[in-house]
């Protein structure tokens, strides 16, 4: 009791503890102390209501920004600036910085003040807005990577509402965050939670640029007498390690002993095959540089240990090391929170995007490139439960040419017999290397027996000399993406990539051709060579029949297939006219342009 009292005491002292920041479960720290100023944001929100609140704590008695930048610069920027004056009123408006100037007040104010307060030199405000305004000088606030900008003046507030370059800040930088990426409804910790590491200990992170790490560990023994249900995971990064820390997968190992476990080597050529091969096993948890925890819905989580389940487990963990650093000592790894209950779904993940090989090729000096890997009918058809899987979580996964990705969702309409494309299971055109998460879905999203899902990614390389292909470094290219669903089915991954065949022969028609191709062989280091007509080689990719495999259920399904045909596209609502119906449970999107189309195509097979 008596530590209670000082605890209590402790906190009626301190500001920190006076101003209640219990309803925003999300928080992130834009600036420290010890960079010149704390400032923390805080946020909640709500995708029936589509609004969002955000709460502002700046070590300043001066004015504070915060802003959503097209880039994490200034220009075009939808910005709020406010500040409490002396005699403690609280000015504040949503604001838009055309250019790197102070920005101006917007005529449509959309942002909405709900508090404000200075005490002990810290600022606090609150305030609210919709995801979509229908401003123009407002950015909408979407499931995608948001560039937050911030700014902030430590000590002096403006003398008018109107800014000059007098009221520049003191403080300012940028971060990018998944603002709707979480689980605002989260269940508390149930009493029983536990955890379990999985974590290296102190290795020397290779001097190489690029290190994939393999690591095997057996279950503890708690864990492998009794099924446990993780409810959530994140990572454990070593303190100044963060630079080098690019990935974390934690994989179920079969076919591993005792003699395997222990701090493990380098994934190809420094662990037992036996070892490394557990990355092609049950995928259990995943997290990549910028990410944070994920936790599973209250009805929803992963099953894990017991009897019968596999007893080791392999992390496997990428390392950048671009300079080369040699002496690095690291302990990473991941954290596992379980509980003993069941809840009422088991968790499965689906691995899902392109093979990893050189035959992905990103041309030079591209403004726009895409990748595709297709998932089949034929696969979803033989593994999938007749009432299908729930999406309700993704992980998007490209390296740093990378700049957005996106998951569609195809299902055929069997009374005209063509290809419906359903709104996105996932869409992030604003993607960050530097900050990947899992991120909550809007909505659960089912896929039945019989559709067909293609994951999309964009890539640029202005500037770019040299092509750029698919493989494991952090300078090569991925295209992936981890769909978190319920319940769980044995479907374990989906990958797919170019005919070999239709590849050579688009090489070999080149001026060079000869030069590259040698009989079934390529020369990949002579790509660099090629005068790359972008456009022509990405029609050759698109139209190109693709090699499609996927495995689960027992099956392994290997098919030679080309994209399907789209009768009818998604289009996107447009929440700011009246042109577009509401979405169908399937997640069909129609303007009555489209739906024209639905009906003239039944008819023309009525008639044939």
């Amino acid at each position: 009791k008596a530590v209670a009292q000082i605890l209590l005491l402790a906190c009626a002292l301190s500001v920190g503890c006076a101003h209640d920041f219990s309803s925003y479960p999300f928080k992130a720290t834009l600036n420290t102390a010890e960079n010149g100023g704390l400032y923390e944001l805080y946020w909640n929100f709500d995708n029936v209501k589509e609004t969002i609140s955000f709460a502002v704590r700046v070590n300043a008695t001066g004015w504070v920004g915060l802003g959503l930048s097209p880039n994490g610069q200034m220009p075009n920027s939808d910005v709020v600036i406010g500040w409490v004056t002396d005699g403690g009123e609280t000015v504040f408006h949503d604001r838009f910085a055309s250019d790197r100037a102070p920005p101006t007040i917007d005529e449509q104010q959309d942002w909405i003040l709900e508090g404000g307060e200075e005490e002990n030199g810290l600022t606090i405000l609150e305030f609210s807005r919709k995801y979509v305004t229908c401003d123009d000088y407002d950015l909408p606030i979407t499931a995608e990577t948001a560039r937050v900008i911030w700014s902030f003046h430590a000590t002096t507030d403006p003398t008018s509402e109107v800014l000059t370059f007098a009221d520049i800040h003191s403080h300012k930088g940028a971060l990018s965050l998944n603002l709707l990426g979480g689980l605002p409804d989260a269940a508390p910790d149930p009493q029983d939670l536990d955890f379990y590491d999985v974590t290296v200990n102190n290795i020397i992170i290779p001097e190489n640029d690029t290190t994939y790490w393999c690591a095997a560990f057996r279950l503890p023994e708690n864990i492998r007498d009794q099924t446990r249900y993780i409810t959530k995971f994140g990572p454990v990064v070593t303190e100044g390690n963060e630079a080098h820390v690019h990935h974390l997968l934690i994989y179920l190992c079969e076919g591993v002993n005792d003699t395997h476990v222990g701090n493990g080597g380098e994934c190809e050529d420094g662990v037992p095959e036996a070892v490394s091969a557990c990355r092609s096993g049950i995928l259990v948890a995943a997290w990549a540089v910028g990410g944070e925890v994920f936790v599973y819905p209250d009805n929803v989580a992963y099953p894990f240990g017991g009897e019968g389940f596999t007893q080791y487990v392999l992390m496997e963990l990428h390392y950048d090391n671009p300079a080369m650093i040699s002496g690095t000592v690291d302990s990473s790894g991941m954290r596992m929170y379980y509980t003993s209950t069941a809840r009422e779904y088991d968790a499965g993940i689906l691995t899902f995007g392109h093979d990893i090989t050189p035959d992905q090729i990103i041309p030079p000096n591209a403004k726009s490139f895409t990748t595709t890997a297709i998932l089949t009918g034929e696969c979803t058809e033989a593994i999938l439960p007749e009432d299908g899987i729930r999406v309700f979580g993704n992980f998007l996964h490209t390296h740093v040419v990378g700049h957005g990705l996106t998951v569609q969702h195809f299902r055929k309409n069997p009374e005209c017999d063509v290809y419906e494309e359903l709104e996105p299971i996932d869409r992030n055109l604003q993607y960050d290397f530097n900050y990947q998460q899992i991120t909550h879905l809007k909505r659960e999203v089912v896929i039945k027996p019989g559709d067909v899902v293609q994951l999309k990614c964009f890539y640029g390389t202005e500037g770019v000399d040299g092509v750029t292909l698919g493989g494991l470094s952090t300078r090569n290219e991925m295209c992936f993406t981890f769909l978190v669903y319920y319940p769980a089915v044995d479907f374990q991954i989906a990958i797919s990539r170019i005919e070999s065949s239709a590849l050579r022969d688009y090489l070999k028609s080149l001026p060079s051709g000869d030069q590259i191709v040698n009989g079934t062989e390529i020369d990949y280091s002579k790509l660099n060579t090629v005068d790359w007509d972008v456009d022509k080689f990405q029609e050759t990719v698109d139209e190109s029949m693709q090699g499609a495999f996927c495995r689960g259920e027992g099956n392994a399904i290997y098919r030679v297939t080309k994209f399907p045909e789209i009768g009818c596209p998604y289009i996107a609502p447009d929440q700011c006219t009246t042109e577009a119906t509401e979405a169908t449970e399937g997640g069909v999107v129609l303007r009555a342009s489209v739906a024209l189309l639905l009906l003239l195509s039944l008819l023309a097979a009525t008639l044939g």
